[in-house]
């Protein structure tokens, strides 16, 4: 009788990037992090970029040995940050603005369509024209366990204040906040210490002088302004 061959599953991209393949462990992902963030940290010469793929290649890693190690207890505990990631999403498209979702795709060929959902990132939210306030603000902060993957924030025009920037402090994973045009003053200075991946930050005109342009990190990229038209 002949075999046919039968087909292996790739690995995920993530495992790819960190050079494993399963069966492994949390350990095993931890320790493959570690070895490559030595050299690709950008504080070592590494590339900004090369690094976030990095990052997100260990946390997607991460979750994939869990989910590997027990569906249920996995999913559990996705069920609530889905829940409060939805809450941001809701409330953003009834403002009128956008977002923008990550897939997981080892996900959906394990779980399919239906509960592969549950473990898509929120990585973008756009609400300009004025439509972003402190409440919106403070909806954010206290959601900000679950928007770790929150890349982008776009609140041009908004009435944002310092009291609403400094609920955004816990979303770590930011690396573009645009806040032209809103009423953020003298705590804007401090933003780039709060990100350690922020790559663009736009403020109002007058919320940084002379000398706060030159603290900058040379790794932001800062613009000035009363819309995202001015540069």
């Amino acid at each position: 009788m002949s075999h046919l061959p039968t087909s292996v599953e790739a690995p995920p991209e993530c495992l790819v990037i960190l050079g494993l393949r399963p069966p492994l462990t949390l350990e095993d992902v931890k320790q493959a992090y570690m070895a490559k963030a030595m050299k690709a940290h950008p504080d070592r010469g590494g590339d900004v970029q090369e690094f976030i793929r990095l990052q997100k290649a260990f946390d997607d890693a991460t979750d994939y040995v869990k989910f590997k190690a027990s569906k249920i207890e996995w999913l559990a505990s996705k069920i609530d940050a889905y829940a409060q990631q939805q809450e941001v999403v809701t409330e953003t498209i009834e403002r009128g603005g956008s977002i923008e979702m990550e897939e997981t795709d080892w996900l959906r060929r394990s779980f399919g369509e239906d509960f592969g959902h549950v473990a898509d990132k929120l990585v973008s939210v756009r609400l300009a024209n004025g439509r972003a306030d402190d409440v919106f603000a403070i909806l954010l902060g206290f959601r900000a366990e679950s928007l770790k993957d929150l890349a982008v924030l776009d609140l041009v025009g908004g009435t944002i204040t310092d009291e609403g920037l400094l609920q955004f402090k816990e979303l770590k994973g930011l690396r573009h906040l645009d806040l032209r045009g809103t009423r953020v003053g003298k705590l804007a200075i401090e933003v780039p210490s709060w990100f350690e991946n922020l790559e663009f930050l736009g403020l109002p005109k007058g919320a940084v002088g002379m000398f706060g342009r030159m603290k900058m990190p040379r790794r932001v990229k800062l613009m000035l302004g009363d819309s995202a038209d001015e540069a």
